[in-house]
This record gives C-alpha cells, sequence and structure tokens, in this order.
C-alpha cells in the first residue's frame, strides 16, 4: 500500500514538474531568425499629404526697361506635387541688396501673389508668375524666390538664377511740346521759353543738344515762310534770366548742355526734371510763320 502511495506521489511530482516546464517556456519569445552581428528592422509610415517642391523658375537672362513706362516680367515657374494638390503658387522678385520677404518698393521688391496655372491639374504643373517693373527699377542682379502651396498649406520654395536688369538711359519730353517763341519782330528778341527735361530711365544723365530746320546738320534753326533762321539767333541757357550775348549757340551737332544733369527717380509720384531756357532774336532777312527741331539727348553721367 505505502508502494503505491509513494508512486501516486512520484507521478504527481513529475506532472506537476512538466506543468511548471510547460509555463516557463509559454514566457521565452519564439525568434524565427537565426541571431548575428547584424540584424534588419523593416519600418513602415504612410505619408497623407507630401509637400509640393517648386523644381525649376525661369526667368529672362537680361531685362531692358521701358522708358518712362513698365516692363512686364514673367517667370515660369515648375511644381512637383505627389498628392495632385497644390492650389496657390507666389512669388517675388527682388533686387540683390533686399531679401525676398522683405515689403514692395518700387525701386528693388515686388511681389504677385497669384500666379496663373499654365497646365491641367496633375503632379507636375507650370505656373506663371509676372511683374510689372518700373521704368527706374534699380539696374544690376535680380532674382525671383517662388513658394508653392497645397490645400494642407504645406509648402516648397525655390530661388531663381540671378536676372540682370539693364541700366536704362532715357528721356522724356511730351510728345505735344512746342518751344513756341509766340509772335516776334524783325530785329526783336524772345523772353525766356522752358524747356522741361524729365530722367525717364534709371540712372543719372547728361543731356546734348542738336538742331536744324528741315535736315541735320543744314546749319539753320528755323525754316520760314520767308527765309530762314540761322542757328546762331537760336540760344540756350541752363538758367533763367541769362542775356541773349550771354547765351549758348544752338550746335550744329550734338554737344553735351554744360552744368545740366538729372537725377535718377527714386520713388513712384517724384519725377526728376531738368529745364533749359531759349531765346530766340529774329533777323531781318525772315518772315511769316518759321519752323525748326531740337534734338535732345541723354547719356550716362559723367
Amino acid at each position: 500500500m505505502k508502494k503505491e502511495k509513494i508512486g501516486t506521489y512520484r507521478g504527481l511530482v513529475f506532472l506537476f514538474c512538466l506543468f511548471v516546464m510547460w509555463i516557463y517556456l509559454l514566457k521565452i519569445p519564439v525568434i524565427s531568425a537565426q541571431a548575428d552581428g547584424n540584424q534588419t528592422l523593416n519600418t513602415t509610415v504612410n505619408i497623407t499629404n507630401a509637400a509640393p517642391e517648386v523644381k525649376d523658375i525661369r526667368c529672362p537672362a537680361a531685362v531692358d526697361l521701358e522708358a518712362y513706362g513698365n516692363k512686364t516680367v514673367q517667370c515660369n515657374v515648375t511644381v512637383f506635387d505627389y498628392d495632385n494638390n497644390t492650389n496657390i503658387v507666389n512669388a517675388t522678385f527682388y533686387f540683390n541688396t533686399v531679401a525676398a520677404e522683405d515689403p514692395d518698393n518700387k525701386l528693388n521688391h515686388y511681389t504677385n501673389s497669384s500666379c496663373v496655372n499654365e497646365s491641367p491639374q496633375d503632379n507636375e504643373m507650370n505656373f506663371s508668375c509676372t511683374f510689372d517693373l518700373i521704368y527706374f527699377a534699380n539696374n544690376g542682379s535680380w532674382y525671383s524666390n517662388a513658394t508653392a502651396y497645397d490645400d494642407q498649406d504645406a509648402s516648397g520654395n525655390n530661388i531663381s538664377d540671378s536676372i540682370n536688369v539693364n541700366p536704362l538711359t532715357a528721356i522724356y519730353i511730351p510728345t505735344d511740346t512746342v518751344l513756341d517763341f509766340g509772335e516776334l519782330e524783325t530785329g526783336q528778341t524772345s523772353g525766356d521759353k522752358e524747356a522741361n527735361i524729365t530722367n525717364a530711365g534709371n540712372i543719372q544723365i547728361n543731356i546734348s543738344v542738336q538742331g536744324w530746320a528741315n535736315t541735320k546738320g543744314d546749319d539753320l534753326a528755323m525754316d520760314c515762310e520767308y527765309g530762314t533762321i540761322d542757328r546762331t539767333y537760336e540760344k540756350y541757357a541752363v538758367t533763367s534770366g541769362e542775356l541773349f550775348s550771354a547765351m549758348t549757340e544752338l550746335p550744329l551737332n550734338d554737344e553735351m548742355i554744360a552744368g545740366l544733369f538729372i537725377e535718377r527717380q527714386t520713388a513712384d509720384g517724384s519725377l526728376k526734371t531738368n529745364t533749359t531756357y531759349w531765346k530766340l532774336e529774329i533777323p531781318p532777312s525772315a518772315g511769316g510763320i518759321c519752323e525748326g527741331k531740337l534734338l535732345f539727348t541723354a547719356s550716362a553721367k559723367e
């Protein structure tokens, strides 16, 4: 009887040990790969919105401004968007001494907040960004910075290569301007008549002048219904009220006006203008209505 109890006891102990070992083995992780000095771990993520990328900005290599007007500069912007949801592109056009984020200034900074999509909505799109540069904008190196935004407000940007805005040497005189000396008699000298010249470019300038009656170099100031007026009878000065005898004769050929230069304009509405004062004396061998030409020419200030 005792032997049976001992056998039963041993059997229970054996079963209990097996049970404990089974529980222990359940807690040991199963390793499917072999242990080594290098182990690879797979990673994953789901990007729900990829930011647009500004791949390219193409602007003209050089820009010639328009005298007394605006020059439209067009930059073409290529945008890649994996999600195909770019909806806004804006851009700035700025001089090399300022930053893309600076405020607009007609001398050195322009902004386009609504560049135009020139292609169908797709992963890659082309936008046109235009800027109207005024005639007195700085000459030198400019850049364009474009930023693309998608409908989740993610963004990307890029900067163009340098664009050279060329110096502009130009003047403005209204086309209907006539230097009218009025009604004069033989031997009479007119009073001062003003010729106002405005700088229509982006640099300081000197002014040259020459005149003729019918063709350049004809040595005349005016051709009349009767006779002519020699160029020595038409004179100018850079200050008003000068005696006719102290004034400068109308040049036969292009000649720089001494003491006259015009500053460049630096703000909208603040024109830079200078004046010459002209007198005419009537010789004895002329009569009726007389007409002639004056040609003013600008050059970079020396």
